[in-house]
């Protein structure tokens, strides 16, 4: 089982001090609540603490606590032995899509039952327990889960960037954070992940069929007119954004859990849950468990529990697994979480994380870095290897410009311009020519595609796609929109070596790469590589000639054999050459990658000093400043019987204070994950230029999945 929920932030305001006063009979089993945590507790939380009671969950040393910078959480009661059950959770007091008000619907929909077992989808599995917590919530306080909905935080508390403004959002402008909320592609990702997709082809379409659904709580079906019908879809996707949060943040994956976890090629641990991993003998279930999600994060080797699940009494179990005293707050894990996806997915960032720091970068960004490294190459080498890519023949005006010593064109659109004006003044030419001007149309394009083809870091667009195609054989690539990571101290992921390593070979080497990946494919025929023979009458575009294996062609051995058989030549200046050569490539790629991603644009600010000076004048995050932070926001759950903001049937909108600490709390967290992004980014330069890194440091081993 794996936990996926942030920490628990209290959606009423905190007593304010002041004398203790003696309850009176009225308050008194409400009090009886208070006694055994110590903590005063408001009307909502006592009537949660009243509700798991009555549902048969059993606190057993622990209740609800708050603390000074985790706010609200799991305190213990009493002094706590390992192994002691700290909570027990029956079946039937937790949330999930199939048992909820909206199960037959989800079902009839497709989002349930047998239909999500035959088409396994763990983003549908989330999208469906979402639709069904904004069912449980559009009931009000006619449903049975509501004293617990009405003890979660609203929109605003959970600091979900969902919940963030224009402003707040261009804050994270170039972080992973906001580039795996909006942009990525990935079904994989937990929530929250294309999320405007989902409501556009999923939810929409299901609370356009079952709109009860979708209904502000205490709204009646005739309070519907159509000149409101704007409001209510408004409202209806606040409303999935308030549920897409909760469940981003405090649901859990119960059930048989995977050890081949699939790696996701950036060297991302975030899904690394163990310690609070359980299996329930059964297939994975996306659920909202009372009271666990009360658990606030550490990182996993400080968990202070382990969840099990109990068959045979029909339970979920949390057990502790090191000693506490009495007072003490009690942790679990969300993970070897980096900073980016503790505030995507749960809202908050911590102080010291030794899983953060680390930074992404993007395929589009790795094929410019790499355009570069090829032209700085091609620019640079020396008098033999510059022979080798030139036609004597070839002395028109063209190879001036392919020679010219300017960084090539990013896109192809410059080079197609050229293209198009060269074939406007060949077909002037063939206009005045008699009957060969169909011959020098044809020697004319070749010559064009020739030019095209040996310019200095330009390589044409279907061996780009080639290149592309061979790191996706071989595992490394999923899809065009893939990031790759770079870890806090710089170094890259063995995936964006690998990246980096094959976009910038020389044509040559690549080649003779593509080559042998394609003979050992056994795809023989048609072969216009390295190794072509256009003469055999076999259709056997290698003819006789074996070319080197691909794991020869990786390790920079060189293509000579003898008599054909596979004996590599024992040339080691040229193959010493040759590693010297894509060291230096892969090092430059990476130098180029950090350099672009660093001013290129990519975050609001290009000063990494400006933002650490910026982040010092915010100063550090005061006690209790991200529970007060939440405070005024729009309420899409169950309405709760206290609110600090509410009085009688009127609410008020946020004070001028409650908006200066949000916009305050979440610029500080923006600021914490782009600076400690750029940090990486500039340690990778640094890693990538020292001169001591070895060739197993920069150059990484043949491994093909």
């Amino acid at each position: 089982m794996k936990e996926k929920r942030k920490s628990s932030t209290g959606d009423a305001a905190t007593p304010k001090s002041g004398g203790a006063k003696t309850p009176n009979k009225k308050v008194k089993a409400a009090a009886d609540a208070e006694d055994d945590a110590g903590v005063p507790l408001n009307d909502t939380e006592r009537a949660y603490l009243a509700w798991m009671k009555k549902k048969g969950v059993k606190l057993n040393g622990v209740s609800i606590g708050r603390f000074p910078h985790t706010g609200r959480g799991c305190v213990a009661t009493r002094d706590i032995k390992e192994g002691d059950v700290l909570v027990e959770v029956p079946e039937a007091a937790i949330i999930t899509a199939d048992d909820s008000v909206a199960g037959s619907a989800l079902v009839a929909f497709g989002l349930g039952g047998e239909a999500l077992l035959h088409e396994y989808s763990p983003r549908l599995e989330r999208e469906a327990l979402v639709l069904a917590v904004m069912a449980e919530m559009s009931r009000g306080e006619e449903s049975e889960f509501a004293p617990y909905l009405a003890a979660l935080p609203t929109l605003r508390a959970t600091h979900s960037p969902l919940g963030w403004s224009g402003a707040e959002l261009a804050e994270l402008e170039g972080t992973s954070a906001l580039n795996r909320m909006t942009s990525a592609d990935d079904e994989s990702l937990e929530l929250p992940s294309m999320t405007a997709d989902h409501w556009k082809h999923v939810a929409r379409p299901f609370l356009q069929r079952n709109p009860e659904f979708a209904r502000m709580p205490g709204a009646g079906a005739d309070d519907e007119d159509d000149d409101d019908d704007d409001d209510a879809e408004e409202n209806a996707r606040r409303m999935y954004l308030h549920a897409t949060a909760l469940v981003a943040g405090f649901s859990f994956t119960l059930g048989e859990d995977d050890d081949s976890i699939e790696d996701d090629g950036d060297g991302d641990d975030d899904d690394d849950d163990s310690d609070s991993q359980v299996s329930t003998g059964g297939d994975t279930v996306q659920a909202m468990v009372p009271f666990w999600d009360m658990l606030n994060h550490v990182e996993p080797e400080r968990s202070s529990v382990r969840l099990n699940h109990d068959e045979d009494a029909n339970t979920l179990q949390m057990i502790a697994i090191r000693p506490h005293a009495e007072g003490e707050e009690v942790f679990n894990t969300y993970g070897a979480a980096g900073d980016a996806e503790l505030l995507r997915r749960y809202g908050f960032v911590v102080r010291r994380n030794p899983h953060g720091g680390g930074a992404e970068v993007s395929t589009a960004e790795c094929l410019t870095a790499a355009e570069f490294a090829r032209f700085e190459s091609d620019m640079h080498e020396d008098d033999d290897s510059e022979s080798d890519y030139s036609d004597e023949d070839d002395k028109d005006d063209d190879s001036e410009d392919r020679f010219d010593g300017k960084m090539p064109p990013i896109s192809d659109s410059d080079s197609d311009d050229d293209d198009d004006d060269d074939e406007e003044e060949d077909d002037s030419e063939e206009d005045e020519e008699d009957g060969e001007e169909e011959d020098e149309e044809g020697d004319s394009d070749e010559e064009d595609l020739m030019a095209m083809d040996f310019r200095p870091g330009q390589i044409a667009r279907e061996e780009t796609l080639e290149r592309l195609r061979m790191l996706r054989r071989w595992g490394i690539l999923r899809n065009s929109k893939q990031t790759f990571e770079v870890s806090r101290t710089g170094k890259p992921s063995l995936a964006l070596r690998y990246v980096a390593r094959v976009l910038s070979m020389n044509r040559f080497q690549f080649r003779r790469l593509l080559a042998a990946d394609a003979y050992e494919r056994g795809e023989r025929d048609d072969q216009e590589g390295a190794y072509s023979d256009e003469e055999d009458e076999d259709d056997d575009g290698f003819g006789d000639y074996k070319p080197l294996t691909v794991e020869q062609v990786w390790n920079g051995d060189t293509f000579l054999t003898d008599d054909g058989d596979n004996d590599v030549s024992e040339d080691e200046d040229d193959e010493l050459q040759e590693r010297e050569d894509q060291m230096g490539r892969v090092s430059v790629t990476l130098i180029a990658l950090a350099e672009r991603a660093l001013t290129g644009g990519r975050y609001p600010t290009d000063s990494l000093r400006a933002d650490m000076i910026k982040l010092k004048r915010l100063g550090a995050e005061a006690p209790g400043e991200r529970e007060h932070a939440g405070l005024g926001g729009w309420r899409g759950a169950v309405g709760a019987k206290e609110d600090s903001r509410r009085v009688g049937d009127i609410l008020f909108p946020p004070s001028w204070r409650d908006e200066e600490r949000r916009a305050m709390h979440r610029q500080r967290m923006a600021l914490v994950v782009r600076i400690r992004e750029k940090r990486a980014l500039v340690t990778l330069k640094r890693w990538a230029a020292n001169p001591c890194r070895t060739e197993d440091d920069i150059l990484p081993p043949l491994l093909r999945r």
